[in-house]
């Protein structure tokens, strides 16, 4: 333990620095550069590598400590981290995105939180369980993937139907929950866990009328059509399962926390919410304004609670839009949440783990408004847990995929230490 304390600063800045400093902004989400960086830090190691491409520069990469105990324990634990990033504005960044930054003692850079922080922080408790020579009772995989910010097709998704022999996992550490003073309760410190997702339902929504010249106003204006729907949707909260079951991850977070913080957060995991992300319509480019378009398409971005299906939202979104003659589309849908149980000795091992650094800490499940790989494995029966064990400030929280994204850098050191030891408890363990 005081070996990792004493390394784990300086060493988790100089590789999140490297790390940051590699462009993996997806789209188009090549990994190639970033996948050589993790290998040639493991192989240094002399742990086994493994790499993949699911498609053109889409590279995946893992290394593994086999478990040193016979009979082993169980199955593998698998930390999963993804390496693609958001794209970024250069012209909105006070710093360069991809030339990461100290200021205050917090790395600036695209990619600093989400989620090659946690990566790093996944790297050095990896390197600590072989440095300390630490008897494993299972193997630990740490895998490295490309495409979670599309959805993972070509990442979390085709690792499982192509190889998922190869890493079987009985848990998944993932991106998910963290420790907050602000976020989850005022005045407390939380920890929450997450164990379930909301469901992702991304819709466009497209209205059908006649072209014409702008100086003829005429009531099949798609425009027209389209933003009179959209404000009656916005307008009227969502109806569909709404509100959270008696037995939800949510109600066991307010029994544990108490009142809940008023913020974007706590808002979004309370109930199923809607964001109305682009509109998209016009002729020409730029677009003519004295031409009436024919067509108009916007999009909505859904994360719906536990319990409610597609076929259920989708109802009561075109009851809640009122006009019959819209369109509704698909574009994309997570699958149905799958509750992950904490009665496991993962969850406790990080609970015990968070409280002997933190003992006045109040430690949680959570559920998260925002899609993670952790998605692909619930369904497979994998213990996925997703937690980053330090605390962040509200600031930091609110500017993932932003224009000032930073990571703390005595967060990364303090997740580090708690992983390898809820790690080390759990390998141990017979």
């Amino acid at each position: 333990m005081v070996a990792l304390l004493a390394q784990a600063p300086d060493e988790a800045t100089r590789l999140l620095q490297e790390y940051v400093r590699l462009d993996t902004s997806n789209p188009p989400g090549d990994t190639r550069k970033t996948a050589d960086f993790l290998a040639g830090v493991l192989e240094r190691e002399g742990i086994p590598v493994t790499r993949y491409e699911s498609e053109p520069g889409k590279a995946i990469v893992y290394g593994r400590l086999t478990a040193t105990v016979s009979p082993p324990a169980g199955n593998a634990i698998v930390l999963l981290h993804h390496m693609d990033v958001v794209p970024a504005d250069r012209a909105q960044w006070k710093t360069d995105p991809f030339t990461p930054t100290i200021r205050d003692n917090e790395l600036w850079g695209r990619g600093a939180f989400d989620m090659k922080g946690q990566g790093v922080a996944q790297l050095m408790a990896f390197l600590m369980l072989k440095r300390q020579r630490v008897p494993l009772a299972r193997d630990v995989i740490l895998l490295a993937e490309p495409d979670e910010e599309v959805g993972g097709a070509a990442g979390a998704r085709w690792m499982i139907a192509n190889h998922y022999a190869e890493l079987d996992p009985e848990y998944v550490i993932d991106e998910g929950g963290f420790g907050s003073r602000e976020m989850f309760a005022p005045g407390k410190l939380v920890f929450g866990i997450s164990v379930a997702e909301k469901k992702i339902v991304w819709l466009k929504i497209r209205a059908e009328g006649i072209a014409g010249h702008g100086s003829q106003p005429i009531e099949q204006n798609a425009n027209d059509h389209l933003v009179n729907a959209l404000q009656r949707l916005l307008a009227e909260p969502p109806g569909a399962r709404n509100v959270p079951a008696k037995d939800s991850i949510v109600e066991i977070m307010r029994t544990r926390v108490g009142a809940l913080a008023q913020n974007k957060f706590t808002n979004a995991i309370q109930r199923s919410t809607i964001s109305l992300t682009w509109f998209t319509s016009g002729v020409g480019d730029p677009p003519k304004i004295n031409v009436i378009p024919s067509i108009a398409e916007a999009g909505l971005d859904c994360r719906v609670l536990p319990g409610t299906t597609r076929d259920q939202w989708i109802a009561d979104v075109r009851r809640r839009l009122g006009d019959p003659a819209l369109k509704i589309e698909v574009v994309n849908e997570s699958d149905d949440p799958i509750v992950t149980p904490q009665d496991t000795a993962l969850y406790r091992n990080l609970e015990s783990a968070i409280l002997r650094r933190h003992p006045e800490a109040i430690v949680t499940p959570i559920l998260i408004p925002y899609g993670t790989d952790s998605n692909a494995f619930r369904p497979k029966g994998v213990k996925s847990y997703g937690v980053f064990p330090a605390i962040l400030p509200a600031d930091a929280v609110a500017q993932m995929h932003g224009d000032a994204e930073r990571m703390p850098l005595d967060a990364v050191a303090e997740a580090a230490q708690v992983l390898f030891d809820a790690l080390r408890a759990t390998v141990e363990q017979k």
